[in-house]
């Protein structure tokens, strides 16, 4: 190596030596035993915190927290914030928050810890050097009138992964790991919930659904039982209603536009293509909502070319209108037909003491009865596989189209197809019949009328489910395979 490249390696050394030892590794940093940023702090004590950020995507914000006076649980054991009181973002009242990510916020700062303060005689007089001339991250943190403290968190030590900090009220420059800058280096939209809407379903009493298929009332009485009550009333699917609001409150935010529920028109909200109203049971916090949702839309069918171009959807008292990457419109637009119950049988096979069935065709007729142990078919041993299967196929039966009456032929029953009586178990020993009747040509195949009782309403069901629920005693019976004898030999006893 030549004198020339000795000596310019020297001088890398040399600076990177001065580098170590006055700004990476500050000997009394090192030695210096870590310590909390805030001499006591309790949840309960905070009034405010102000989080500003070079990271425009960030920007500035203010929380804002007032204290529950039942209910004073500042530190929980093991270290970890346990979120009491109420929580809101200043300038976005009513937005909802993430209790996860804001809990994880509040522990991160409570639990602020940091090492130093760096020799004096090891500082720079420029404060540049250490990144606190413009901070990457600035937390104030208020709790009461002139009681606040400021952390700045200034350029990263990526030799100590630790970032260089600021604490008003404190001499010197300490450090903090740099887990603790993650932790904190948060925007609004970090602890915002995503799910807005997210409610609990057995808190709805009234549900309102307005769409293209019209308007549809329905009210849950007792947990879990919806009925329709408007425009007539209907008993209600507790099944595809329960999953109606279970999507609804699980929409999930894109992106957050702030302020924008003055400008709904270019949302497509000011003709929402769902509107649907919640009415919640008395004695909660959040209030009713209504719910405007839009479908999303393609550029070509938008007149307006600054129009924005997604699905959209808002409520009553939201802060913002929010976008969302589900065609969360067509989930939602339901009507009566879609609402309503489409079972036939309130029933289950373990309610069924006997099924006949018989037809005008002159197909045998058939009699399922529960034994002691299993079923018997027209008084014989069953194959209980086939008969449970077919009771299950039964008692499952769904309507795949509700006619309107007047549409109906007045030959639809008269030579029906099937006829099953079922008799449920109990002292009534009640009697349910279903008739079903000729063919019909149904939206989604063939289909055909079917109605429970002389009075029953008049629905199509699928002609393959028809024909599936034909009881034939051969398919329903045990076979009995005969035991083979054993040749006989000669001299055999």
């Amino acid at each position: 190596m030549n004198i020339k490249k000795t000596i310019v390696l020297a001088l890398i050394l040399l600076l990177s030596a001065l580098y170590l030892t006055k700004i990476s590794i500050p000997t009394r940093a090192r030695e210096a035993k870590t310590q909390s940023a805030f001499a006591v702090l309790n949840q309960s004590e905070i009034e405010r915190i102000d989080l500003s950020t070079i990271n425009a995507a960030l920007g500035t914000f203010q929380i804002a927290h007032s204290v529950d006076e039942k209910r004073l649980d500042g530190q929980a054991a093991g270290g970890q914030s346990k979120l009491s009181g109420t929580w809101t973002i200043v300038k976005l009242i009513g937005a909802p928050l993430d209790t996860t990510e804001l809990d994880s916020f509040v522990t991160a700062l409570i639990n602020l810890k940091i090492d130093g303060p760096i020799d004096e005689k090891q500082l720079s007089p420029n404060f540049s050097v250490y990144g606190l001339d413009l901070p990457a991250l600035t937390v104030v943190v208020h709790r009461g009138k002139e009681r606040s403290t400021e952390v700045a968190f200034g350029k990263l030590n990526s030799f100590l992964s630790k970032r260089y900090v600021k604490v008003s009220g404190r001499s010197g420059i300490f450090l903090a790991d740099e887990s603790s800058f993650t932790a904190l280096n948060k925007g609004s939209n970090d602890i915002r919930s995503k799910t807005p809407l997210e409610f609990n379903v057995a808190d709805v009493r009234q549900l309102i659904v307005r769409s293209s298929q019209g308007s549809v009332t329905l009210k849950q009485p007792a947990v879990g039982e919806w009925k329709i009550t408007e425009p007539r009333e209907l008993s209600a699917s507790s099944e595809t209603v329960g999953e109606l609001l279970q999507t609804l409150g699980s929409l999930q935010v894109a992106e957050f536009l702030d302020g924008q529920q003055g400008d709904l028109g270019r949302y497509k909200l000011d003709t929402p293509e769902v509107q649907i109203e919640l009415t919640f049971r008395d004695g909660l916090t959040h209030n009713n909502r209504t719910v405007s949702i839009s479908g999303a839309q393609s550029p070509n069918v938008l007149k307006d070319e600054e129009a924005a171009v997604g699905a959209y959807f808002t409520y009553t008292g939201a802060p913002s209108v929010f976008k969302t990457e589900s065609d969360s419109g067509k989930q939602l637009a339901k009507g009566v037909d879609d609402l309503r119950e489409q079972r036939l049988f309130s029933l289950t096979v373990s309610d069924i003491a006997k099924v006949r069935s018989s037809s005008t065709g002159g197909a045998q007729e058939v009699e399922i009865a529960v034994n002691r142990t299993d079923w018997d078919v027209n008084g014989k041993l069953s194959d209980p596989v086939f008969v449970e299967q077919i009771l299950e196929d039964i008692t499952a039966l769904k309507a795949v189209e509700f006619p309107l009456p007047e549409s109906v032929p007045t030959h639809a029953f008269k030579t029906p197809f099937l006829i099953l009586s079922i008799t449920k178990k109990g002292d009534l020993k009640e009697l349910v019949t279903l008739t079903v009747g000729a063919e019909a040509k149904g939206s989604s195949g063939p289909a055909r009328y079917a109605r429970l009782g002389e009075q029953g309403v008049t629905v199509l069901i699928s002609d393959i489910e028809a024909k599936r629920i034909v009881p034939h005693e051969e398919a329903l019976i045990a076979v009995v395979t005969p035991i083979p004898s054993l040749p006989v030999t000669k001299g055999s006893p």
